[in-house]
């Protein structure tokens, strides 16, 4: 893992200068154990998602981007800083990202309880979500779109918010 400055971030804020961590493939690659079926969280709209473990331990999502997103490398660059500069509690953080050859991806801290999706839509599983936990859960959307929307210095615009991309902490 090695951490480069990145200085060609042009957008609303002015020049700024950000320091991300980059990991090289290879610690990707055996973080996920080779991007295995196994550890295969699901597939969005931009392409799939792994569960990976780093050698320290601490545990990651990796949501590799497919080839065919035609985004190149300067816009991939400028996008991973604007997500590196949205800091807010109810919102996945971003961690660093790879990117070797036509590879990109964006690694993403883990979050260990699944999506939204996977308990209100389970008869079985959404019987343990009480009303004071739903309230919450609500509460906890609208304070990350807030951020988002209204308070942070970039106002971006979520435009695909649905259950499978909320995360229970």
């Amino acid at each position: 893992m090695k951490n480069i400055r990145e200085k060609n971030f042009d957008f609303e804020c002015g020049n700024e200068e950000m320091e991300l961590i980059t990991f090289d493939l290879a610690t990707v690659s055996r973080a996920t154990d080779n991007f295995s079926n196994n550890n295969k969280l699901g597939e969005g709209g931009f392409g799939p998602v792994y569960k990976g473990i780093l050698i320290e331990g601490q545990d990651i999502a990796v949501r590799r981007l497919s080839k065919c997103s035609g985004q190149g490398i300067k816009e991939f660059m400028n996008e991973v800083i604007l997500i590196a500069k949205l800091q807010h509690r109810n919102l996945v953080k971003l961690l660093g990202c790879c990117i070797e050859g036509d590879k990109k991806m964006l690694i993403y801290e883990y979050m260990p309880n699944k999506s939204l999706d996977y308990f209100i839509f389970d008869d079985t599983r959404s019987k343990f979500l009480s009303w004071d936990q739903r309230i919450n859960i609500i509460g906890g959307i609208a304070r990350g779109l807030l951020y988002l929307h209204q308070d942070s210095r970039l106002r971006i615009i979520h435009r695909d918010l649905k259950t499978s991309n909320v995360f229970a902490r």
